[in-house]
């Protein structure tokens, strides 16, 4: 798969690429470098875990370090999944436990469409 079709199929998936780009100065492959690492910082498990645990700090860094990151890496979609998470803790902590989680849930879909284009673009440059 070239980079162009790759690029195209990002936009597809939610990652505005020319703001992204844009970001890392104009620098297709640097964006290209960090974009790839994204299903790492995809931390839902201990995101999950800290829900559970009403781990209020863990829970609030963890998720706003993913809206960070996805916001960084213009996957809009992505970040706005994670927003929604961070407007309903801020607005109501764990009070709404099944809405945080609902949420939560949207935000691991959308991540799953992004990681699989990015586990098949790494299939394809390791051939």
């Amino acid at each position: 798969m070239d980079q162009t079709v790759f690029l195209k199929k990002l936009d597809e998936a939610g990652i505005d690429t020319q703001k992204a780009i844009g970001r890392f100065m104009g620098n297709t492959a640097l964006f290209l470098k960090f974009v790839r690492r994204l299903p790492d910082a995809l931390r839902f498990g201990e995101i999950r875990t800290a829900l559970q645990q009403e781990d209020d700090e863990t829970f609030y860094m963890l998720v706003h370090t993913l809206k960070g990151t996805a916001a960084n890496l213009s996957a809009e979609n992505l970040a706005e999944c994670v927003q929604a998470i961070l407007v309903e803790y801020r607005t109501s902590g764990f009070k709404h436990m099944r809405k945080l989680e609902g949420l939560l849930r949207e935000a691991e879909v959308e991540s799953e469409k992004l990681s699989e284009l990015l586990r098949q673009m790494d299939a394809v440059l390791a051939d």
